[in-house]
């Protein structure tokens, strides 16, 4: 283009009579502002405005030595107008990402500010079950029915990009009970710490989310020991990580917000709110796709117990692995005299590929100064394997959200998943109840039809020896077919 430019300048250079006759100094006759000076921006600097050799007394050299400058002084100019319009389309782009990022939708909408200073997102659970049961032995007549396992609405997010925030409520059993209430604090390298209503550290299946559960109900020790020191609690929490496989978490709780509080008289007698301090370590000396291998062990301790209005005293109980009914199959009874709690458990996982593999055990003494010690234990195991070919993920110690290969009303039928587990609790050693122990065989069948909601059916056979159940004392068996419905957000 320079070049063509010459060219030109030359070609009227040399037919000009002007410049062929006169030989006149170009910068004499020049007008004051030509089509082309005009081009110049306004605030250019003296020396672009300058940038033209001295004359040289030839009209046509001089004349090709300004256009050659002016050339020059353009495509400076070029250059700097395609600068401003690639720096001005990145920031177009710049703010269409932030608005993009700003809300999202999937289940539920996430609204943050541009920044990620600040964000805020619903979150929720409903899990409606039904069940129909058959009894084998014993008097008790097992209720069919339905009943909402689950009806949960609360919102998360983040504030002032460390903190993260999380309420919840539910509302299921005719009743409203607070579930989640806490903030927590990121910006400490390596280390989460969380205050307010959580779930204590405790075992692998008390800490998992409600929502990736792969039975009806947890097992049956599982349920019984963490009520009575663990599941969610007021109190403070520190979670350690020095690298992604291993977590160290410990913290000091009261009671759950939901415990209703005593109305015994007199006043003076009323029972304190217990307390104690909770604890879990996990490893996972394997953590690759479709092959992870957890370990774990996990403790507490707590005193200034109670059952109900009775001061130092406890309960363990818990029903068949479904809970349509109320009838408990487990149950030590009011143990009176117990001034603290020493529990200690241990876990074990293995996924490899579609296949899973885990259990879980522990051991719980009570106390008992001015009458003998008692001590209970239980575990399960179970495995589980995806028809589909899909593999149970794992994160932060715990198990995450199933993602099926395919989905149903989208790209396929999504995905399925069996399983088998055995369950037991022993509270033989309770002077209320001696004898007590129940054990059950849990088949189920999980039906994924996308990440945030499956079809789950369980065949429970159960039973108890020694239960509160009428006949009082005598062995109950009996099997429960259950079925869930369950939908996160």
């Amino acid at each position: 283009m320079r070049f063509l430019l010459l060219a030109g300048a030359s070609a009227l250079a040399i037919s000009t009579p002007a410049f062929a006759q006169q030989g006149e100094d170009v910068t004499a006759t020049q007008p004051s502002e030509s089509p082309i000076d005009s081009l110049e921006p306004a605030d250019a600097a003296p020396s672009q405005a300058a940038a033209a050799p001295a004359p040289t007394g030839d009209a046509v050299l001089d004349r090709l030595n300004a256009l050659e400058a002016r050339v020059r002084q353009l495509e400076a100019r070029n250059a700097e107008l395609e600068q401003q319009a690639e720096l001005n389309q990145t920031r177009l782009q710049s703010v269409e990402t932030k608005a993009a990022k700003a809300a999202q939708f999937t289940w539920a909408p996430t609204i943050s500010e541009p920044t990620g200073q600040f964000s805020f997102k619903p979150r929720g659970v409903i899990e409606a079950d039904g069940a129909a049961f058959i009894e084998r032995k014993g008097g008790y007549d097992f209720n069919n029915g339905t009943a909402l396992r689950r009806a949960r609405i609360g919102f998360e997010g983040t504030a002032l990009k460390w903190w993260n925030y999380r309420i919840e409520v539910d509302f299921a059993g005719n009743a409203v009970n607070i579930t989640d209430a806490y903030l927590q604090y990121t910006k400490i390298p390596k280390t989460l710490l969380t205050l307010g209503q959580h779930k204590a550290p405790f075992g692998l299946e008390s800490n998992n989310s409600d929502n990736y559960n792969t039975f009806l109900e947890r097992g049956m020790f599982t349920n019984a020991f963490g009520n009575a020191g663990a599941e969610r609690r007021i109190g403070l929490s520190a979670a350690y990580s020095p690298k992604e496989t291993v977590n160290v978490t410990v913290g000091a709780f009261g009671d759950n917000e939901s415990i209703s509080r005593s109305s015994v008289a007199p006043v003076t007698d009323t029972p304190d709110e217990s307390w104690g301090f909770n604890g879990r370590a996990t490893w996972e000396p394997i953590f690759d796709t479709g092959k992870i291998v957890h370990l774990g062990v996990s403790g507490y301790y707590r005193t200034a117990l109670r059952a109900g209005d009775t001061k130092d005293a406890l309960r363990l109980s818990d029903r068949p692995n479904v809970r349509v009914d109320n009838g408990n199959i487990a149950d030590s009874g009011v143990i009176t005299g117990v001034e603290s709690l020493l529990y200690a458990g241990a876990e074990a996982t293995g996924v490899f590929g579609p296949f899973t593999i885990a259990g879980e055990y522990g051991k719980l003494w009570a106390d008992r100064p001015s009458l003998s010690n008692v001590s209970f234990d239980g575990f399960y195991i179970y495995g589980s394997w995806f028809l589909t070919g899909e593999t149970r993920p794992f994160r932060n110690c715990n198990f995450d959200r199933v993602r099926p290969f395919t989905e149903v009303g989208k790209d396929g039928l999504g995905a399925f998943e069996v399983a088998l587990r055995y369950d037991k609790i022993d509270l033989s050693e309770s002077p209320v109840r001696p004898g007590n122990e129940a054990q059950s065989v849990t088949l189920g069948l999980n039906w994924y039809f996308n990440p945030f909601a499956k079809l789950m059916f369980n065949w429970v056979r159960f039973s108890g020896d020694n239960t509160p159940l009428d006949p009082v004392g005598s062995e109950t068996k009996g099997d429960a077919f259950a079925t869930r419905l369950h939908l996160d957000f």
